[in-house]
C-alpha cells in the first residue's frame, strides 16, 4: 500500500495537473508549494515535465533498486461505456478495469527490471544503504480502445492513438525514508496512421511508454557514475 504521504501528492496532482494535463507555473503551484516544505526544488529537465529534487541528493551510493507496488488510477472522467453518439461500443465492468490495472502494474515491474537490470542495477526485495525506494504510481490512464473482444457486434476499431498516463514517481533513500526527487510525466501512444487497436497492440503501446521512463531512470543512474 502506498504511504499517506504519497497519496496525498496524488491528490493534488490530481487537483492541479490532471484535469487539464498541463504543467503550466500556475497549475504547479501547489505542488510547488508542498515540494518546498519538504526541501525539494524544481529543476529544468529535458527527460521528464517536472522534475524535483533535493539539491544534495545523488544516485552515486545506489547500486539497486526497490520498487513498492505499482498504483494505477484512471481519469475520473473516462468512461468506455459512453460514447457521443449514445451508443457504447464497449460494455465494461469492474472486473474488467481491475484487470487493466493488475496488467499495466505487472507490465510496469516487468520493463522497469528488464531496463534496469541492463545497467547492471538489479531490482531487490530488500532494503539497505545502496538501495533507493521506488514509490511510484500511474493516473490519469485513458485508453481509446480498452478491450476489442467486448465490443457489441462484429466491428474492428482503428485508432490513431492508443491512449495516455501519466507517472509520477518518488525516488526515497530505503533505510532512511528520506525522500530524493519526484518526478512527473504524461506520455500519449500516437501513431502516424490509423493502427487496428487490439488489447495485444494496447499492451505494446503502454510498455514502450513505460520502457522510457525506466530508461530515463537507467540513464540517470548511468550519468550519476560518469567520470567527471
Amino acid at each position: 500500500m502506498l504511504h499517506l504521504h504519497f497519496r496525498s501528492v496524488l491528490g493534488i496532482l490530481a487537483l492541479s495537473l490532471l484535469c487539464a494535463c498541463q504543467t503550466t507555473s500556475k497549475g504547479l503551484e501547489p505542488l510547488d508549494e508542498l515540494a518546498n516544505s519538504e526541501g525539494l526544488k524544481r529543476v529544468d529537465n529535458k527527460a521528464v515535465d517536472v522534475l524535483y529534487r533535493r539539491p544534495e541528493a545523488s544516485l552515486t551510493s545506489y547500486t539497486k533498486l526497490k520498487i513498492k507496488p505499482i498504483q494505477v488510477q484512471f481519469a475520473k472522467d473516462w468512461d468506455p461505456n459512453k460514447a457521443s453518439s449514445g451508443s457504447a461500443l464497449y460494455r465494461m465492468t469492474e472486473i474488467d478495469r481491475e484487470k487493466i490495472k493488475t496488467e499495466l502494474a505487472d507490465a510496469f515491474l516487468e520493463v522497469f527490471k528488464r531496463e534496469m537490470e541492463k545497467g547492471g542495477y538489479p531490482i531487490v526485495n530488500e532494503t539497505g544503504a545502496d538501495v533507493l525506494l521506488m514509490d511510484a504510481a500511474i493516473v490519469n490512464l485513458r485508453i481509446t480502445a480498452p478491450d476489442p473482444s467486448q465490443l457489441t457486434g462484429n466491428v474492428k476499431v482503428y485508432t490513431t492513438d492508443a491512449g495516455e498516463m501519466t507517472l509520477v514517481m518518488q525516488l526515497h533513500d530505503s533505510v532512511t525514508g528520506e525522500l530524493l526527487a519526484r518526478a512527473i510525466d504524461r506520455k500519449a501512444a500516437t501513431h502516424d496512421f490509423y493502427n487496428w487497436t487490439t488489447s495485444v497492440s494496447n499492451t505494446a503501446d503502454a510498455k514502450r511508454l513505460i520502457d522510457s521512463w525506466a530508461t530515463n531512470l537507467r540513464k540517470a543512474f548511468d550519468a550519476s557514475r560518469a567520470p567527471g
